[in-house]
């Protein structure tokens, strides 16, 4: 179990995020890739992941059996693969090797495992250019094939995790967003406990605040990390979204090729942009309007026929309203069949 303790100025400070970006996300599919407990969610994913990446025998997935190493933080959020990997690539040797130091202790205090970590066992990527060229290659390996085919359904529900917890914090409070998180995740004031189990962890924010970040491909125990370069940056806490089969269903299955056209000649062009729209997220009308760069009026009626028709909800919260996919608006966007 992980203990967060909170000051009223770290609740003051607290928000969440859409997301760490791909390279995040790719960070934890290396290590759910090595997690038997998640066979029911990931099983057919990880399957496929291995048999078109190195993940299984390359050294370097040592370093990710854990969720101890912070790389998160190195790369920062990073709104591309690309974007991540330059971070990494560019990231001070003395960091790197902060970072590994730092992951053997976080490993002896969250897991008591003081034997040899494998993590260390593979080449020198602080100071050797060329084990550290070897690891970003992994990653993007391992990127283009767990994390990439299932991007197009994955950054929408973040995005809508995101803007759930958003508004209720806005609205709310922070205390009221930490007490309707999922069930794994339990406010106590003035701490969130998160996990079960004996072994446990203590985090005192200090006047960081937390900073949460839905994500998809995170099941392991959770771990905070905190930047060791920035003071005042907010200790970052990742929250997973993959809580049942359904939802290992809606974002791990690829869609078919071509469902834009297709979709576009069902509904007309400015329809199905709108549904994209609201399949990024959920969002207000007005918010809607920015995603189309369409007036206000333009987007409540684009709404209105997707709700008649049964492809979105809209309800209101406080004096906005707020436009969500259901789901046969999500199994058409997303190219899934329906049984006949």
């Amino acid at each position: 179990m992980l203990r967060i303790t909170f000051t009223p100025q770290d609740l003051a400070r607290t928000r969440i995020a859409a997301t760490w970006g791909p390279l995040g996300e790719t960070l934890h599919a290396l290590t759910t890739l090595q997690q038997p407990h998640s066979r029911a969610l990931f099983g057919a994913w990880r399957h496929k992941v291995h048999a078109q990446s190195p993940a299984r025998v390359h050294p370097a997935s040592s370093l990710f059996r854990e969720t101890v190493l912070d790389l998160f933080t190195v790369t920062g959020a990073a709104s591309s693969v690309e974007e991540g990997i330059e971070a990494l690539r560019a990231a001070p040797a003395e960091r790197l090797r902060a970072e590994l130091e730092g992951a053997v202790e976080a490993r002896a205090r969250y897991s008591r495992c003081t034997g040899p970590w494998a993590g260390v066992a593979w080449g020198d990527r602080t100071h050797d250019r060329k084990d550290r060229e070897e690891l970003l290659a992994l990653l993007q390996d391992v990127h283009r094939v767990a994390v990439a085919p299932h991007w197009q359904q994955v950054l929408p529900r973040l995005r809508a995790e995101q803007t759930t917890h958003a508004l209720r914090l806005a609205q709310d409070g922070p205390e009221a967003m930490l007490a309707a998180l999922p069930p794994e995740f339990r406010w106590k004031p003035p701490t969130l406990e998160i996990g079960r189990g004996a072994l446990t962890g203590t985090v005192d924010l200090e006047g960081r605040g937390l900073l949460l970040v839905p994500s998809a491909f995170c099941q392991t125990r959770p771990i905070s990390y905190t930047d060791p370069v920035d003071d005042q940056a907010p200790v970052l806490l990742f929250l997973p979204v993959m809580r049942g089969v359904s939802d290992a269903a809606t974002l791990l299955t690829t869609s078919r090729h071509g469902i834009d056209s297709a979709l576009s000649a069902l509904l007309g062009r400015t329809r199905a942009r709108t549904l994209h729209a609201i399949g990024d997220g959920a969002c207000t009308t007005g918010q809607l309007a920015e995603r189309l760069r369409a007036s206000l009026p333009t987007a409540s009626e684009q709404a209105s026929v997707l709700r008649k028709a049964g492809l979105i909800t809209t309800t209101r919260r406080g004096s906005a309203v707020l436009h969500t996919l259901t789901p046969l608006g999500s199994a058409l966007l997303n190219g899934q069949h329906f049984p006949t």
